[in-house]
């Protein structure tokens, strides 16, 4: 009787279940080391009239205008502001380098804007 085919079968099996434990515990592993999603940095410039508050993009990075929200804020009430009701100049999907936002409101004083994406604030500033 030879029986020599049975243990080769069987080695072959273990090496092949062996690969796919180390295969499993190096894409495990692998997850530990990406990168973490990070939160865009905008430098902004704000200058503002009786009527509106102008924001200047001067530098960082781009952010698309569909994600930016417009948080305005005093002691008694708080205005949001999303992409359909402030002016991006020129016109355009995003908000980078030598854009600006207008958002037109009557200018009380003593308030703070906020300029915010879902996951971050990028920018906060006062009306005096």
């Amino acid at each position: 009787m030879n029986d020599e085919a049975v243990s080769e079968v069987v080695g072959e099996m273990l090496m092949i279940s062996l690969v796919l434990l180390l295969v499993a515990v190096f894409a495990v592993s692998l997850g530990n080391f990406l990168p973490t999603e990070r939160a865009p940095t905008v430098t902004v410039m704000m200058t503002n009239t009786t009527e509106n508050v102008t924001l200047y993009h001067k530098g960082g990075d781009w952010v698309r205008a569909a994600d930016l929200e417009i948080v305005v804020s005093n002691t008694t009430a708080t205005r949001k502001y999303r992409s359909d009701t402030f002016v991006l100049s020129p016109e355009k999907q995003v908000f980078d380098l030598g854009s600006s936002i207008v958002v037109n409101w009557t200018v009380a004083g003593d308030e703070t804007v906020r300029l915010v994406m879902p996951r971050a604030v990028l920018f906060t500033g006062e009306v005096r």
